[in-house]
């Protein structure tokens, strides 16, 4: 597979340039995200504007933490080098060239050379339903994100850090890693999935019953 590596100068130009469906909204298109797949397929076709999180507080914690996240992840994970370029977009050429992704960094095992997605996350768990999401496992709109994300990178693994905060304000740092090899049934789901979605953002129709709900 041929990944394309786009890196933008700055924000406003990374704006203009994603165009598809991005990795941390896959999710939505797929019913498991922040906002539902006909909500998204309005704002790709224009006919609403996506609302500005950046005042929202606990978005500009999440942006503010990461850098000193990735400087945690290295101090206690030397077994990856991790990289990080600011505002550069992975996707393949070709047929699925409308799903990108931007990561937060990328990894090298350095006991193998083996390429990764390193992806941090900040959540606030107030509830024992909260908790249930990150034990074990991670919500599952991360995990397609993260899936994503391999597929638009041709990359063997993926690494979600994530600092989860309690009701005090107190965090837990957890590691979750996904291998490419066992998550290839999600990428094909994303695949058929985020193609029938991205044609009816094409074609200006509304997605089918099976992809809204």
């Amino acid at each position: 597979m041929s990944v394309i590596i786009t890196t933008y100068p700055d924000r406003a130009s990374w704006l203009l340039g994603r165009k598809g469906i991005g990795a941390s909204e896959i999710g939505s298109v797929m019913g498991a995200g922040f906002k539902t797949p006909l909500d998204l397929w309005r704002q790709k076709t224009g006919l609403e504007e996506a609302p500005d999180l950046s005042e929202n507080a606990r978005v500009q914690f999440g942006n503010l933490a990461e850098p000193p996240l990735r400087d945690m992840f290295r101090l206690m994970h030397p077994e990856y080098e991790l990289e990080f370029t600011p505002f550069m977009v992975m996707r393949q050429e070709g047929e699925y060239s409308f799903l990108f992704d931007t990561p937060d960094g990328l990894l090298t095992e350095k006991s193998t050379g083996r390429r990764g997605l390193y992806e941090s996350k900040t959540s606030t768990c107030l509830s024992r339903a909260d908790w249930e999401k990150w034990n074990c496992r991670v919500p599952d709109g991360y995990l397609y994100q993260v899936c994503q994300g391999m597929f638009c990178g041709d990359l063997d693994f993926a690494v979600i850090w994530a600092l989860l905060l309690d009701k005090d304000g107190d965090g837990t740092l957890r590691a979750y890693h996904f291998e490419r090899s066992e998550c290839e049934g999600l990428i094909s789901n994303i695949k058929r999935d985020g193609g029938a979605f991205w044609r009816c953002v094409v074609e200006r129709r509304m997605p089918p019953q099976r992809i809204v709900f």
